[in-house]
């Protein structure tokens, strides 16, 4: 009876999502991008890496996690509005150009390897569930395909063509991640009642370790970023508002999510964290959610990678003043995105990349104080925001020097 619930609920959300009134909808059109960017990126990951580190605590964690994301977010919505303007003049603000400048190189190549790793990850999973193992050059075939096509949807179409597959992409997740969430709740209320305890099997390790591991899964919840690189589509104002509603839609899932899936998760084998195992797993709340999860798995790769890619393509146009179109920045990302897959060890250059964009947000930091400088001559406005941006970018600086990977 709850599988039928579970598809009912998929299917009526489906209905929703597919809507042509909403997809037409510019602000939720706007709202994909950074939404895709970061429940894509870790929706299903960040429960058992929590609890590999904190066990039954998890759920406090993620609530800091996300605050703090909200909080680094809240930097790029400041910067969207006041420092935009101001990097238009170059010649006026050259500090503030330099250290944009500098931040986008290192987020460009953030992208690159997030691209090339998600769609990777994608071919990796889908190629496995169809018993294909081990299959490399195979997998490195599929994923260069998958890329070619994103490719030349955004060079074609444009932003307008990848937000469409973002739309298809996170329509199919949402609706999955709703029935999971109700599924595995039916299930949590049995363990509830059956008055069973949470048994977390975890390496005991120092604070100190556990604070740079839970630097590292703060990178999980990133890619909100991407609405900065929208604006020859989205005037600012729609941005941040956009990139505000973003990240509470993406937070509420992923603290109602590790919640919600504490009983599903001690049963995964958390020293060797893998997506198939926690696929398998909700299969204790109902035998329909495997196979959904399946799906939705492969929609998030591939809608975080097609996120990554409109946000590549904005910061190419952005960076080159727009000498070099989005249409064909979508294409510069993409080349260096299949070279990588063909030359590079993905798992070993990715914790780079997420350490790219913690670096990545601590310059933004620099950017927001510069232009609060420019903005705020209220003294008690200027030092709240002063205090605000540089206690974002200490904590950043912790981030990018000590954050380790949770495995």
């Amino acid at each position: 009876m709850l599988n039928v619930i579970l598809m009912i609920v998929v299917a009526t959300l489906l209905l929703f999502m597919f809507h042509p009134r909403l997809l037409k909808n510019m602000s939720w059109q706007a709202t994909l991008t950074p939404l895709s960017s970061i429940i894509g990126s870790g929706f299903l990951i960040i429960a058992p890496l929590l609890a590999s580190v904190l066990g039954v605590y998890s759920p406090l964690a993620v609530i800091g996690i996300v605050v703090l994301a909200y909080a680094i977010g809240g930097v790029i919505r400041f910067n969207i509005i006041h420092a935009e303007s101001l990097l238009h003049d170059r010649k006026s603000h050259p500090l503030l150009y330099k250290i944009d400048f500098f931040a986008n190189a290192v987020l460009s190549l953030a992208y690159v390897t997030a691209v090339a790793f998600y769609l990777s990850l994608l071919s990796s999973f889908l190629l496995t569930y169809l018993g294909f193992v081990d299959a490399v050059n195979l997998e490195r075939i599929l994923t260069t395909t998958i890329i070619v096509f994103i490719a030349t949807t955004g060079f074609l179409r444009g932003l307008g063509g990848l937000e469409k597959l973002e739309a298809f992409a996170m329509s199919i997740q949402l609706s999955i991640v709703a029935a999971l969430l109700i599924g595995v709740a039916v299930y949590d209320y049995n363990f509830i009642q059956s008055e069973q305890s949470l048994i977390f099997d975890i390496q005991e390790r120092s604070w100190m370790t556990k604070a740079f591991m839970l630097a590292g899964i703060l990178l999980v919840v990133q890619g909100f970023e991407t609405s900065r690189f929208l604006g020859e589509k989205y005037h600012a104002d729609m941005r941040v508002r956009t990139m505000r509603r973003a990240q509470l839609i993406s937070g509420t899932l992923y603290v109602l999510s590790v919640i919600i899936l504490m009983p599903i998760v001690q049963h995964i084998n958390l020293a060797h964290i893998r997506i198939a195992d926690i696929v398998s797993a909700t299969g204790l709340a109902a035998t329909a959610l495997p196979l959904m999860l399946i799906v939705a798995a492969i929609m998030s790769q591939f809608s975080a990678g097609v996120a990554d890619t409109v946000g590549a393509g904005g910061l190419a146009s952005e960076t080159s003043r727009g000498r070099l179109s989005s249409n064909k920045g979508y294409l510069v990302v993409s080349i260096f995105a299949i070279v990588l897959i063909w030359t590079a060890d993905l798992l070993e250059i990715i914790a780079l990349a997420s350490r790219a964009f913690a670096l990545y947000y601590l310059l933004q930091c620099g950017v927001a104080l510069v232009a609060n400088h420019h903005y705020y001559k209220h003294k008690a406005a200027y030092w709240l925001h002063c205090t605000s941006f540089a206690t974002m970018a200490t904590i950043l600086v912790f981030v990018v020097l000590f954050a380790i990977p949770a495995e």
